[in-house]
Parts: C-alpha cells; sequence; structure tokens
C-alpha cells in the first residue's frame, strides 16, 4: 500500500482572488487522492454564489465518456505495444483489483471477464480509455478513493450552491480523442515507477507546492502545453463573468493553476495564497 488507511486532511491548494473589492477562490484539485477533504471544502463553499468545475461529473456524462472511448470493431489492444515485461509489471500492479470491480474510473460502468483479468478488462478499448482505466485502477488499489472535484461537487449541491461547467462533456471528449498514443505509451511502460510518482505527488499536492508537482514524477499524458495551455484560456473566459461578481469558487485541475495565475493577473487580480511558479521562477501569492 502506498498510504495507510486514509484520513481527511486539510486542504491548502487554495488562492483567494480579489479585484474591486470582490473575492472569490481558486482551487487546484486532484481528481483522484487517497485523503478526503471534506470539511475544508465545505469551509471554502460556505459563502459562495457561484461554484465552477471544469465539466459535467453526472452518471450519464461519465457514461457517455467510457461509450466513445470503446472501439469494439477495432482489432487493436493497448497490450500491442507494450512488450512482456511492461503487461507483467501492469498485471502485477492491478490484476487483484480488477476482478470484482464494476467501474474501473470513476465513469466506468461495464464489467469484464475475470479471465486474463487486465488484458479483458481494456479490451475494445481506445488508447485514452485503456490508459485512464489501469491508471485508475492501479490508484483505487493503492487507497486512492477520493476525488476532489467530486467531493467539492457533491459538498455544494448539498449546499444548495448554483453550480455552472466551464466545458460541455463533448469538449472533454475531443481532448481525450487527441491525447497523444506515443505519450500513454511512454507512461505504461515506466510502471515501475508509479508509487514512487504517487507518492511524490500526493506530497506536493498537500503542501501546494506547485514547483514540485511540475518536476516531479512522469510524463503524464493529459499534462502536455498543448492541452493544458489551451484550456486555461478556455476555463478563464468561461468563468471571467462569475469572477467579476464576487463569492465564486472554482475548481480546476492543480496543473492548470500556474497558467490560470498567469491569466488573472493581467486581468488585475491579487491572488492570496501559495508560492506560484511564473515563467520558471517562483512567485509568492501575497499573503
Amino acid at each position: 500500500m502506498l498510504f495507510k488507511r486514509s484520513k481527511e486532511k486539510e486542504l491548502k491548494m487554495t488562492w483567494e482572488l480579489v479585484k474591486n473589492d470582490r473575492k472569490s477562490l481558486l482551487i487546484g484539485t486532484a481528481h483522484f487522492f487517497p485523503y478526503s477533504f471534506k470539511s475544508s471544502i465545505a469551509n471554502c463553499l460556505q459563502r459562495a454564489r457561484t461554484v465552477m468545475f471544469e465539466g459535467p461529473l453526472d452518471q450519464d456524462s461519465m457514461a457517455r465518456v467510457v461509450t466513445c472511448g470503446m472501439d469494439a470493431q477495432s482489432d487493436y489492444h493497448i497490450f500491442d505495444d507494450l512488450d512482456a515485461k511492461t503487461i507483467d509489471g501492469i498485471t502485477r500492479k492491478i490484476a487483484p483489483n480488477c476482478r470484482d470491480k464494476d467501474k474501473f474510473l470513476i465513469f466506468n460502468f461495464r464489467k469484464f471477464s475475470i479471465e486474463n483479468p487486465v488484458y479483458e478488462m481494456v479490451k475494445g478499448m481506445k488508447p485514452w480509455l485503456a490508459f485512464f482505466t489501469i491508471w485508475s485502477n492501479f490508484l483505487q488499489k493503492n487507497g486512492w478513493t477520493y476525488s476532489v472535484d467530486l467531493e467539492g461537487h457533491a459538498t455544494a449541491a448539498q449546499l444548495g450552491k448554483k453550480i455552472i461547467f466551464l466545458e460541455t462533456i463533448e469538449e472533454q471528449i475531443n481532448v481525450l480523442e487527441n491525447l497523444s498514443r506515443d505519450r500513454i505509451l511512454e507512461f505504461l511502460r515506466q510502471v515501475d515507477r508509479w508509487p514512487q510518482q504517487a507518492r511524490d505527488y500526493a506530497s506536493c499536492y498537500l503542501d501546494a507546492d506547485l514547483e514540485r508537482l511540475k518536476s516531479k514524477g512522469l510524463r503524464f499524458p493529459s499534462r502536455h502545453p498543448s492541452v493544458i495551455n489551451h484550456r486555461d484560456r478556455i476555463f478563464y473566459e468561461r468563468m471571467a463573468g462569475c469572477l467579476k461578481q464576487g463569492d465564486a469558487v472554482v475548481f480546476v485541475g492543480a496543473p492548470h493553476v500556474r497558467g490560470m495565475s498567469k491569466l488573472l493577473l493581467e486581468d488585475g487580480y491579487q491572488i492570496r495564497g501559495p508560492r506560484i511558479p511564473v515563467e520558471g521562477r517562483g512567485r509568492r501569492a501575497e499573503g
């Protein structure tokens, strides 16, 4: 196990945004994590009028993602491009965890045969869905059973807050469809490094250390400038109106915080919170 029994932690990955005496919050999320931040999130949302998330989190939308990630007519299998050592490493990392699962991502509701479990589990999947299915199984097996996004969404709904999604599910699917197969394969081939990477990521996230978060670990397929930078601007343009009104809380993946902060500063916002790296150097957000 990468961690002992999960316990609730304080969420430090938060920044106060101030402009014209209007205040909002930016929260960098982890889509999977070994600890809960339920109390911290509830505190962040108490005064919020509007709560924003990257995209829809309901089961119907997630099921659409899975449907688009399937290609049952194709003869291709992600294992076709992996050597025996890598396949064995992946199998050892997740096989005991995939036999009785009926969801392998937050949004995967299909059941698979228990024969040759890992191969069968991702059979008929496009590379990106196969990758996220394998990776999420690995994390779940090691106690990463929480999600900042899902905890935030559930809390916002319970508090009766207005919820806005910054992307449609179609836009999110398009991002997934365009992930590089080469980067996916490169990540899978480094399976022996996954445990240390997960530990490093959790440590950096708990400390809200964006500099270490970027420098540590492997080349995660979706953390490429062509993906991150383009979406940063889309997110910002769509959240700008709510930020202008104030009392908004925005949940975006932690890798987006650096680019988002640049756009916020350019637009005249003061940012108060943990240090944010800017153009290769660390910038201390105002206290």
